[in-house]
């Protein structure tokens, strides 16, 4: 079922696709499948381009000369109208080898711009949580700006996406770890004419799993291309979670990154391996971020139950119902927000007004919509 590859180009030893570039260089094909359209999302992504490319010349409402900070503050611009967010402050220090650095959201939380150095280009980068954060449907805006065909006012030209990182959620565990260990050891991720499957690892208590979430890897972090198939429900607290979360993430080490990735996304995850051909649901961010939201209230009561519940009861017996909400009278608003970041319950408005049903936990009180947050290995 892979599709949109030639048959008669060469492949690898990894048995990837590739053509060879200007100086004789290999350079991987990404190869798709007509089975994964809809399947999935943008999770992570970075672009570098010049920064000789945010000029007048090329359509952007810019003076003659730009310096390099002028540079991130006209960029961040655009990306206000892409993406619905810019730049929230400037950091005292740079990011991935660039000398100057701006954060987008706070404490880069969903992401970042920087310039400086790194041979004259500067590189924006959006987080998990920028990507969700970001204006329903700025995946196409963002691909018209980087495209560099006709231009209008303020493209790019001579961008590159050199991470971006595609995600499928599977709430109902339909395909879960032991499945996608199942079809590693029947060589379901060996790619046509490789010679052997990628590397393989496996991280937490598959002996006698504990509840606290497994992670397999196929493939390696170095490389282009990397695979995390891990217990996402788990992992936030809901021992009893089947959600599995499918990431695939793909890096211009020595491949070129498609600006259709933003597109079609779940073209390329069910491309990337042929145990993932099975992708033909339709994916859903909102339903992903919603779903994050419910598991990480509901461990948050887990835990103020587990740890304070005792407590609390004794003392209501004793002063009453009222001594609860003193108790909580001089908790601060930053308090507040840190714990909601924390257990993913701060959601965009947006992404509210576009679900026609509304989400309740079991007692009646309404759930407080939640993000989705990044994960890291």
């Amino acid at each position: 079922m892979f599709a949109s590859v030639e048959s008669h180009w060469p492949r690898n030893r990894h048995g990837e696709r590739y053509v060879l570039g200007k100086k004789g260089e290999e350079s991987v094909v990404l190869e798709t499948s007509t089975r994964g359209d809809g399947k999935a999302f943008i999770d992570w992504l970075t672009v570098t381009f010049p920064v000789a490319a945010i000029d007048a010349n090329n359509g952007w409402d810019v003076p003659e000369f730009v310096g390099t900070e002028d540079a991130a503050l006209y960029l961040s611009l655009r990306l206000e109208k892409i993406l619905g967010f810019g730049i929230y402050a400037k950091r005292e220090k740079g990011h991935r080898f660039y000398r100057h650095s701006w954060s987008l959201g706070e404490d880069g939380r969903y992401g970042f711009i920087a310039v400086g150095g790194q041979r004259a280009t500067m590189l924006f980068e959006l987080t998990g949580e920028g990507c969700m954060h970001a204006t329903p449907g700025w995946e196409a805006a963002m691909h018209a700006f980087l495209t560099s065909g006709a231009l209008t006012a303020g493209e790019l030209t001579g961008a590159k996406i050199t991470r971006i990182d595609i995600t499928h959620d599977d709430h109902e565990g339909s395909y879960d770890v032991d499945r996608a260990f199942d079809d590693w050891s029947n060589d379901r991720f060996r790619l046509p004419q490789a010679p052997q499957s990628p590397a393989m690892n496996q991280v937490g208590n598959w002996a006698r799993p504990d509840g606290r979430g497994r992670t397999l890897y196929v493939g390696r972090r170095q490389s282009g291309k990397f695979l995390r198939v891990y217990e996402k429900g788990k992992q936030m607290g809901d021992r009893e979670s089947p959600w599995t979360r499918i990431e695939l993430e793909l890096k211009a080490e020595d491949r070129v990154i498609p600006f259709d990735t933003l597109l079609k996304p779940g073209h390329y995850l069910a491309g990337a391996y042929p145990a993932l051909e099975w992708l033909n649901e339709r994916q859903s961010r909102i339903a992903t971020v919603r779903h994050a939201a419910k598991k990480g209230y509901e461990a948050m009561v887990r835990y103020v139950r587990r740890a304070a519940g005792a407590a609390l009861a004794v003392a209501i017996a004793i002063n009453g119902q009222q001594f609860v909400q003193d108790l909580v009278a001089d908790v601060t608003t930053d308090e507040m927000y840190r714990q909601m970041v924390k257990r993913s319950l701060d959601m965009p408005t947006y992404a509210v007004a576009d679900q026609a049903e509304s989400d309740h936990d079991v007692s009646g009180r309404q759930l407080m919509k939640g993000n989705d947050d990044v994960h890291s290995v």
